[in-house]
């Protein structure tokens, strides 16, 4: 018969054994949970984010993803050795990263337009501040390089890049604690100190003070869209208000110039939903305007031989002509483009009619010269019924009937729409050459979104930009930026036609010499 004393221990160990498996299942599915969320945001991001010029969606949660990934395997070890003698099988389920990793996604779900999660940044030492990661004109992972210094990670970068947080799981005891290890209480200083500047040096030792002004001087290093982020430091286990020395650390942290966010600031994060996914990660392209600017680069991708027909590669093709035809192969360039502009109404300026209709001249096909004079030519009285009809005779792909042809050209100073522009900003535009000035300045100044397949020009613009002190009140401009272009097909050098133009005023009789150095030459175009 067994004694009462050696039943009531095995009910404890038996007691014990059922709690510690009812921890681990609990963890091990609110960290389930979470990854299934998690996976969620990462689908939506590969949808909205398409056919981008760059491949942003992994960049945005691969770290999470991957410190979320080893806590799901950890908790399920801990799982099946809650059932185990092993003393440490309990220890490895309490000692999980799961209570910061939450807050980190709630602050995630509280936020709009979410750029990064568990983003290394560099902390300098900085010469000058650095492009942080975020949207400008298109969105990039900025200059930051946390591998050639020192590093420090933001949670979660959002609000396109201007705002970033540091989620900490500091709470009340320890802070407490902290501070009575560096002998620091609230009654040190007399009110002079406290009103200056000392009293932040007072508590440069504390670890919450510290990571405060780590992220804030790390922010001061970076600039985005003319500005440094606003900082954030969220802090959802602390409760402002239930002990002065508590509040005097967070009032420290604000004075370093951080918004500091305790548990009674931060509203529960809300259910994930599809409408929240649309707020955490908006489709860039959402905020197209009514009216497309068209650039000489999608002028001439809509024209090309290579967007309409399997083109066969040719002796004389050079390198990338023949990388052209493989990337087609790939994928149609019309199937990225035709979707994006819809009906829209479409412009483009007159310089860049005028060098896409000189470039047609030079290099094109006659199906591609055919063409380029459907989507843009005005001055034929063809409908646009005609034109769509027409160009898929032309074309392999299917044309869609509301494609707004012709594209209307437009004077970049249209409206003295360019007034709105600074010197400061007239005189960085002034560097950029035709026609790339009038395309991106007039799309900037009449506040229309501008479509491009040339993302090496918008990444230089954005550099440009941001040295400028400010833009003021001007939004900074929209454009898209295709990851693939289209050049013409065009033909071999040996029989292309060549441009020649007049030298001054020959509207009368040609005066330059021109008429008579090339009139006789057949391959030769005369302007």
């Amino acid at each position: 018969m067994s004694s009462p004393a050696l039943n009531h221990t095995s009910d404890d160990v038996a007691q014990d054994a059922a709690a510690k498996l009812a921890l681990s299942e609990g963890l091990l599915k609110r960290a389930e949970l979470l990854q299934s969320e998690l996976q969620r945001f990462a689908d939506h991001l590969s949808e909205v984010y398409s056919d981008y010029f760059q491949h942003m969606p992994t960049y945005v949660h691969t770290s999470f993803t991957s410190e979320l990934k080893a806590e799901v395997e950890s908790l399920e070890r801990a799982l099946r050795d809650a059932t185990s003698s092993d003393p440490l099988a309990s220890h490895r389920a309490q000692s999980t990263n799961l209570p910061f990793l939450e807050p980190v996604w709630d602050t995630a779900k509280r936020s709009r337009d979410v750029v990064r999660l568990r983003c290394a940044v560099s902390t300098g030492p900085f010469k000058k501040p650095i492009l942080a990661p975020g949207t400008r004109i298109v969105r990039t992972q900025g200059e930051s390089q946390p591998f050639r210094s020192g590093s420090f990670i933001i949670d979660v970068i959002a609000d396109g890049g201007h705002s970033w947080y540091k989620v900490s799981s500091m709470t009340n005891k320890r802070l407490l604690f902290d501070l009575a290890k560096e002998a620091i209480f609230c009654g040190d200083s007399d009110e002079d100190d406290e009103s200056s500047g000392n009293v932040v040096e007072d508590y440069s030792d504390i670890p919450l003070v510290k990571l405060a002004r780590n992220l804030a001087d790390t922010a001061k290093g970076h600039r985005i869209q003319t500005k440094n982020p606003t900082t954030f430091l969220i802090l959802p286990r602390i409760k402002e208000g239930e002990n002065p020395e508590v509040d005097k650390v967070l009032e420290v942290c604000r004075q370093l110039g951080v918004n500091t966010l305790c548990s009674d600031a931060l509203p529960p994060a809300p259910p994930l939903s599809d409408d929240l996914l649309h707020i955490m990660a908006p489709s860039p392209k959402a905020n197209f305007t009514e009216v497309l600017n068209i650039d000489t680069s999608l002028l001439v991708a809509l024209a090309s031989d290579f967007s309409h027909t399997k083109v066969t590669k040719q002796p004389w093709f050079s390198h990338s002509h023949n990388d052209h035809a493989d990337l087609e192969s790939e994928q149609s360039m019309l199937s990225l483009v035709y979707p994006m502009i819809g009906n829209h109404k479409l412009v483009c300026t007159k310089e860049a009619a005028e060098t896409f209709f000189h470039i047609v001249d030079t290099l094109a096909t006659d199906s591609e010269k055919a063409r380029a004079y459907l989507i843009l030519d005005s001055d034929s009285g063809k409908s646009q019924e005609k034109r769509v009809k027409e160009l898929q005779s032309l074309s392999i792909h299917h044309v869609p009937s509301n494609l707004q042809f012709p594209i209307d050209i437009v004077d970049m100073n249209e409206n003295n729409c360019q007034d709105r522009f600074t010197d400061l900003i007239k005189e960085k535009l002034n560097g950029v050459l035709n026609p790339g000035r009038s395309v991106f300045s007039y799309g900037w100044a009449s506040g229309r979104t501008t479509l491009t397949c040339n993302s090496v020009f918008i990444k230089q613009l954005e550099k440009d930009l941001e040295q400028l002190p400010t833009l003021g009140d001007i939004p900074w401009p929209s454009i898209w930026a295709f990851s693939t272009s289209r050049p013409f097909v065009g033909v071999p050098k040996d029989i292309r036609k060549r441009i020649r133009k007049h030298i001054g005023d020959c509207s009368v009789a040609c005066t330059c010499g021109i008429v008579e150095l090339y009139g006789h030459q057949s391959n030769v175009t005369i302007l």
